[in-house]
């Protein structure tokens, strides 16, 4: 794995521009959420996997870290699985932007490799730069971090260059949507929560959202 990994970060760019431009970031979905397989979190692995085929079925590349357990792995296993073609016949891709030292639990055979990052932050900034639109699954303190970054993204950023973020989970979610209101009551962010992020529960209601319909 050290050998594979070394001869794999030497040819891997920083951030592949190609997928910087708009015509690309419109039409790219990051999907984040738990790297563990829980018994609790199966429900979620399911929909995620479902979501995730219907977004590329209507032509969108999903992006990811590239593990194979839990959110993530039900993410990449179903991006790989769909990523022949659109229903217009186009290709798409199952991207993946990949941690140095990798974690050990990556697939990176079936995915296109964009870029790398020395950490966890770094690779979220740089998703903002692949991606218009994020999907966040249930997940533990690093999901929080990246949700808590793209969310921090939209309250400092102008409307018309907002990322469209959905939470997945309103049980998981009601206590991050709460200290969002509390913190707009109190004047500490200038944004409304409804307005900067959305928090749904149905595979139909995440690929509306997405697909602005």
């Amino acid at each position: 794995m050290n050998n594979l990994a070394v001869d794999i970060f030497k040819d891997i760019p920083s951030l592949d521009t190609k997928y910087t431009k708009p015509q690309q970031t419109q039409k790219t979905v990051a999907i984040l959420g738990s790297s563990k397989t829980t018994e609790p979190l199966m429900e979620y692995m399911e929909l995620c996997s479902q979501t995730t085929k219907e977004l590329v079925k209507n032509g969108y590349n999903i992006v990811t870290g590239c593990g194979t357990n839990g959110i993530m792995g039900a993410a990449y296993n179903a991006a790989k699985e769909a990523s022949a073609v659109n229903l217009e016949g186009k290709p798409v891709q199952n991207l993946a932007i990949i941690v140095k030292p990798l974690w050990g639990d990556e697939n990176l055979k079936d995915c296109v490799i964009i870029g790398k990052a020395s950490s966890e932050a770094e690779r979220i900034i740089k998703f903002t730069k692949v991606a218009d639109n994020f999907v966040f699954f249930p997940g533990g303190t690093t999901t929080l971090q990246e949700a808590a970054t793209i969310i921090r993204y939209n309250v400092h950023s102008e409307e018309n260059k907002f990322k469209q973020i959905i939470l997945v989970g309103k049980e998981y979610f009601a206590g991050l949507k709460h200290q969002y209101e509390t913190m707009a009551k109190m004047q500490l962010v200038k944004k409304a929560p409804e307005t900067i992020f959305k928090i749904l529960s149905e595979k139909n209601e995440i690929v509306k959202a997405i697909l602005k319909l």
